[in-house]
């Protein structure tokens, strides 16, 4: 019997180097995630120009861990290999892995026909005593032998190692041979904005690892920059602005703003701030928007959509070092103040917002962005007094001089707030004066304010009759009569969104009011939760019989606390943003258990059974953010439980869920009221409350005074936002006639 083995062409190096990566710019990106991989804090790219005119030398220069000569030979020589791919976090930061296919050292020869690998590594030598020496490995590769029929593992590489004593580690490519026209400006900016997703790694601690001090990249590409540049510091001032800040002499707050249509701007505080000389902040101010991206040669609206969720945050440094968990957390209580519509500035700052025109300093704050919308660092160095960590080394000891800091960076940043709301409000302004005046010229008349919509609407239709008459009579008249429906659907609908605008600002009204409330009473949790000690303390020294009794009021405190905990988790998604929160994969179960302890008050009162054993436990909804989903659910079970107090008798409601042909099939029947078939899209449409008139007269009636702010009485909205919802996430939702003796029946159907 004969074996037989494959053997590999040289072919294969041109699939993997010229066909997968198919631009230079990838090819070059390739190199820099392997760095990324290799724990390196920094790289730097340099450009050389050639003499011969031809395309340019590139370096690529990295301060990670380097390879040993056994590992060139047994990694970097073998194509294809797999060991990222057996431990996906680098040894030392724990990184996830940016690379994983083993091909990535393949794009030095789609960037050129030579390449310089030199590569230096720590070597442990033992004789008697430890000490520790260097290993640098040198291998020269000429892909131009590498040609198609050519055996590739008969072909030799040159290379040489030696021990050295003392050395920078890390790894040089030196790539020679690069077409003259491959690299431009545009791909050259397409290479800053991949890069960017990586310089926004800032530093962060992983469990089991040393701590992971960021990941930088510098530029020296004089043909295209024409200087040596900070990409970290170019992404900082690619968005909206850039907002800098320091202590003077004084001990005063010295802030600088650059930003989009606003130029650069000053302030100095009148408050001082003792404790923090030579603290100083900069932080790059992100909104979602492309139009309000600076630099679009740095970064693109999809790479700070994915930058933002993992690197967003004003972090802290301590002498150099970054201090947990600030950064990763709503330490300046930004997203807090979001939750709770905060729209006054105070102290001097109001006196500031009222000198802009067009700014309402009691509004002001409502166009602050999310605390991951700010990307940046506050320095503390060692000039600056009364900063004490914490025992366990995760944060600072509560004090006079942290509770400075926070007044400073939240100086700066509403002080920023106020010029964003002011260059909003310039810009909607600007926008809607070049309407008008277009539309003005067009009518050659002037046209009121409010009015623009039904000018336009009017001078369309006049303009569409002129053009019926034209045609032949019967189509005339037929085109006509549609005009006439066309523009009084329009006008209608705008008049219907006003009236839902200053309804929707009602309701944000009310929910300002709850996220204040949430807020207060999780200050209350923790007051609830030393008392409960202190109970707990004197429960033991009591008579047996006084014991039970302080024991029975403990663990009352101790379950209404979890209940409060609970519902507080649930008010807190509110304050969500959802442009940046993530759609999850979310079990059905959990959340619904969840949503029933909302009305446990109610339902206990009002004896009400909520049943939903016949969800099964492993059941999920997909691709839907939390929020989302509790909206859903709340917003039924709240109709639901206002129809069975209304109908009285045996309030049952029921909810089932189960997977047909791939969806997520949902269905909440109750024993309330119900509908008539006449009904089953008329309650969708915002502001129709309770279409038979049946509802609200059977509730006031049986309904306690105080409960009615638990059930709420209808805003018109629940039902029409489940529906928008529901159809966002290419879903369905419609009554159902139902069978036996439920009196309605809601599905609702999810992917």
């Amino acid at each position: 019997m004969e074996y037989f083995t494959f053997s590999v062409d040289s072919a294969l190096l041109n699939e993997l180097g010229e066909k997968l990566v198919e631009t230079v710019q990838l090819a070059l990106i390739e190199l820099v995630k392997n760095a990324y991989d290799a724990d390196a804090p920094e790289v730097t790219i340099r450009f050389k120009p050639t003499p011969n005119g031809g395309g340019p030398e590139i370096h690529v220069i990295d301060k990670g861990s380097g390879m040993s000569f056994e590992k060139v030979k047994t990694y970097w020589m073998r194509i294809a290999t797999t060991n990222k791919l057996a431990d996906d976090k680098s040894p030392l930061y724990g990184r996830p892995r940016a690379g994983s296919k083993g091909i990535g050292r393949f794009a030095c020869r789609r960037l050129g026909t030579k390449l310089e690998l030199i590569t230096v590594a720590e070597r442990k030598e033992t004789h008697n005593t430890e000490t520790t020496c260097y290993e640098r490995t040198r291998v020269s590769f000429d892909w131009k032998k590498f040609i198609p029929g050519s055996e590739v593992t008969t072909i030799q590489c040159p290379g040489e190692r030696e021990i050295i004593d003392e050395e920078q580690i890390g790894t040089t490519l030196i790539i020679s041979g690069a077409e003259k026209d491959e690299w431009n400006l545009r791909s050259f900016n397409v290479l800053k904005r991949q890069l960017a997703v990586l310089v926004a790694n800032r530093g962060v601690k992983r469990k089991g690892f040393k701590e992971d001090p960021g990941f930088n990249i510098t530029l020296d590409v004089p043909q295209f920059d024409g200087k040596i540049k900070d990409l970290r510091k170019e992404l900082l001032s690619a968005g909206w602005g850039t907002l800098t800040a320091s202590i003077d002499s004084d001990y005063r707050a010295v802030c600088e703003l650059e930003a989009s249509r606003i130029g650069t701007r000053t302030i100095t505080s009148k408050q001082h701030f003792p404790h923090l000389k030579g603290v100083s902040l900069k932080v790059g101010i992100m909104p979602i928007s492309k139009g309000q991206i600076r630099k679009t040669d740095v970064l693109s609206l999809e790479k700070m959509k994915e930058i933002l969720p993992d690197w967003g945050g004003v972090q802290i440094k301590y002498r150099g070092f970054r201090i947990y968990p600030y950064g990763d957390d709503d330490w300046l209580d930004i997203d807090r103040d979001r939750g709770r519509r905060k729209g006054p500035v105070e102290g001097e700052l109001s006196a500031f917002a009222v000198k802009l025109r067009d700014v309402d300093p009691n509004r002001v704050l409502l166009s602050m962005l999310s605390m991951k919308n700010y990307i940046g660092t506050v320095e503390i160095d060692s000039a600056a007094q009364g900063f004490d960590m914490k025992a366990n080394r995760e944060g600072f000891i509560q004090s006079e001089a942290f509770d400075e800091l926070k007044a400073f960076v939240r100086f700066a940043i509403d002080w920023s707030t106020i010029y964003r709301d002011y260059y909003i409000r310039k810009e909607a302004k600007k926008d809607s004066e070049a309407a008008r005046e277009y539309l003005e010229n067009v009518l050659k008349s002037e046209i009121e304010p409010g009015k623009i919509v039904e000018s336009a609407v009017n001078y369309i239709e006049k303009e569409l009759k002129n053009i019926a008459t034209e045609l032949p009579a019967a189509k005339s008249k037929e085109l006509q009569k549609t005009i006439e429906k066309a523009t009084n659907a329009i006008l209608t609908h705008e008049q219907s969104s006003k009236k839902e605008l200053h309804h929707l600002r009602l309701i944000a009204s009310t929910s300002t009011l709850l996220l204040v409330f949430s807020h207060e009473v999780k200050s209350l949790l923790g007051l609830l939760e030393n008392e409960n000690a202190a109970l707990a303390s004197l429960e033991k020294k009591l008579p047996k019989s006084d014991a039970l009794f302080v024991k029975e009021i403990r663990e009352g405190l101790s379950e209404a606390k979890g209940r409060f905990a609970d519902l507080l988790g649930l008010t807190s998604l509110i304050g969500t943003d959802s442009r940046i929160a993530v759609p999850q994969t979310l079990a059905l179960v959990e959340r619904l258990a969840k949503a029933k302890e909302c009305y446990q008050l109610i339902v206990k009162k009002y004896d009400i059974s909520i049943e939903h054993d016949e969800v099964p436990n492993n059941l999920v909804i997909y691709d839907i953010l939390e929020a989302e989903l509790y909206a859903i659910i709340l917003n039924i079970i709240s109709n639901s439980i206002k129809s069975v107090i209304a109908a009285g008798g045996n309030k049952r409601i029921k909810i089932t869920a189960q997977r047909e042909n791939g969806k997520t099939v949902m269905k909440f029947l109750d024993s309330g009221l119900g509908l008539d078939e006449a009904e089953f899209e008329e309650v969708f449409v915002p502001f129709i409350t309770d279409p038979s008139g049946k509802l609200y007269q059977n509730l006031e009636k049986r309904l306690n005074p105080e409960d009615k702010y638990i059930v709420g009485m209808g805003s018109g909205l629940g039902l029409s936002i489940v529906k928008e919802i529901v159809q966002a996430r290419n879903g369905s939702i419609a009554f159902r006639k139902p069978k036996g003796n439920w009196k309605a029946e809601l599905e609702v159907i999810l992917p």
